[in-house]
């Protein structure tokens, strides 16, 4: 309620195979950018415990991936649907997810809430109305098809 609270992370590590519509996504924690550097310091240290958990994952598959063509050009969306590991807790996670093709690229983004007692990350009571209980996230990737 006080201010918003926003942390970058542009190193994160994505991958689609195309034959058999599975998804794969890894990030570092440390990786979080933030506008304040206490906010991160305080992110890594108190909330993720980034030492301890050092990645994020996510690893599922394209739901009804046969009707999708991915060989024409244009813009679509899909439901992703698989496991999101935070804070060593792993969990299932549904999201609607973008798609953009063109032939070099495919560009995918999309949005989704991560419930932080979910992931039991706790939250000190003395902070506790500054950081939100759920958690927006946004994402967007842009690879490269690989000839094989």
């Amino acid at each position: 309620p006080l201010e918003d609270i926003e942390a970058i992370n542009e190193e994160v590590l994505g991958a689609i195979d195309l034959e058999k519509g599975t998804l794969a996504v890894s990030m570092f924690i440390k990786k979080f950018n933030f506008e304040r550097s206490l906010m991160q310091e305080h992110f890594n240290e108190n909330y993720l415990e980034s030492d301890k958990y050092p990645k994020a994952t996510f690893k599922g598959v394209i739901k009804d991936f046969a009707a999708i063509n991915f060989t024409e050009a244009g813009s679509f969306e899909a439901q992703a649907e698989g496991e999101m590991e935070i804070h060593g807790v792993v969990r299932p996670l549904t999201a609607v997810v973008k798609f953009n093709v063109s032939p070099e690229t495919l560009r995918v983004s999309t949005e989704f809430e991560v419930s932080v007692a979910d992931h039991e990350i706790e939250i000190p009571k003395l902070v506790i109305k500054n950081i939100a209980e759920v958690v927006e996230v946004r994402a967007s990737f842009n690879f490269k098809r690989q000839e094989r």
